[in-house]
């Protein structure tokens, strides 16, 4: 299936204007999550309770906020999943003292869930579940998940380095896949998602998704360095993208279509999964053609002039 033939377009024109954007971007975004507040957590690394209240008729979200400040000042309150169910997701402030019993916490729920009865009671509550999260093992998740998607990198840095017999690869890829990571994340913060272990999941698969993408990409160039030796590395880069276009579309363009029906239509739970892996596969798209092939073509450009008393030819055969 060829979806445009023979297509021929310069990626690189305008590759500095990409590359300003991203860095800006990326800036923005960490100045973002760095100042207090810029980064929501969800209970599973910030701590807390977390209640699901399903009432018997529609929830009147004002009601319940009115209700559930007099208990616990400082509360999230958010309708849940289809407003058909009548559920309500209930955030309680994050339990500020790490020692503090389980049945403790758990009594501050059931105080809640009291208030809302007598407060509430036009609308009676039908069923209602409770997660609790201490700050320690929030703190801990957090670490793990930091460290996981840091082994990630390390690894698939690695596995391009010995695959393609150049560690300009594996950077490349590496840079590109953190840079993915770091403007998803951005955008999570701005559009004030919050970073659960479902997004925590999201991001690493867009790790392996992304570095699968440039893979195909380089493995391209790969071999057209082969048949194409006395062709400049930008220009074969420019081939390859070019060549794979058809595959890049099909492929990356069925993933978005089924991520944003899982964004759209999989409810509040997958709702920030979804919206991970939206942005994801965009960016990961992008940052293969103007990231991580941008990447190769600058080393090979500096790897050519330090290397031009060694002779023609020396900084390609280095990649």
């Amino acid at each position: 299936m060829e979806i445009l033939k023979n297509p021929n377009f310069d990626f690189f024109s305008k590759t500095r204007y990409f590359v300003a954007v991203s860095l800006a971007f990326i800036v923005a975004g960490l100045f973002y999550v760095a100042k207090p507040g810029g980064i929501r957590y969800g209970v599973e690394f910030s701590g807390g309770t977390q209640l699901l209240v399903k009432f018997q008729n529609a929830p009147a979200v004002d009601k319940i906020r009115s209700a559930v400040e007099k208990e616990s000042p400082g509360a999230s309150i958010q309708t849940y999943d289809d407003p058909a169910k009548n559920s309500v997701l209930i955030r309680l402030a994050d339990t500020a003292d790490a020692s503090a019993a389980d049945s403790e916490i758990s009594h501050a729920a059931d105080r809640v869930l009291k208030t809302l009865g007598t407060a509430y009671a036009e609308n009676p509550i039908a069923e209602s579940s409770t997660e609790i999260v201490g700050p320690v093992v929030g703190a801990e998740l957090r670490q793990k998940a930091v460290q996981l998607t840091i082994f990630g990198l390390i690894f698939q840095l690695i596995y391009i380095a010995v695959r393609f017999r150049g560690a300009v690869w594996g950077a490349a890829a590496t840079v590109a896949v953190l840079h993915d990571v770091m403007v998803t994340i951005a955008f999570l913060a701005f559009l004030r998602f919050e970073f659960t272990l479902n997004v925590i999941a999201a991001l690493l698969t867009l790790v392996g998704y992304s570095v699968n993408d440039t893979i195909v990409i380089f493995d391209r160039a790969r071999e057209n360095l082969k048949q194409k030796r006395k062709d400049p590395l930008k220009k074969i880069l420019n081939d390859s993208l070019n060549q794979t276009l058809t595959r890049t579309l099909i492929s990356n363009g069925t993933t978005f279509l089924s991520v944003l029906g899982l964004y759209l239509f999989g409810g509040e739970v997958l709702r920030s999964f979804g919206f991970t892996m939206v942005i994801g596969i965009l960016v990961g798209t992008y940052s293969t053609i103007y990231i991580a092939s941008p990447i190769v073509i600058w080393w090979e450009e500096f790897s050519r002039k330090k290397a031009a008393a060694a002779g023609p030819g020396s900084a390609k055969a280095a990649l």
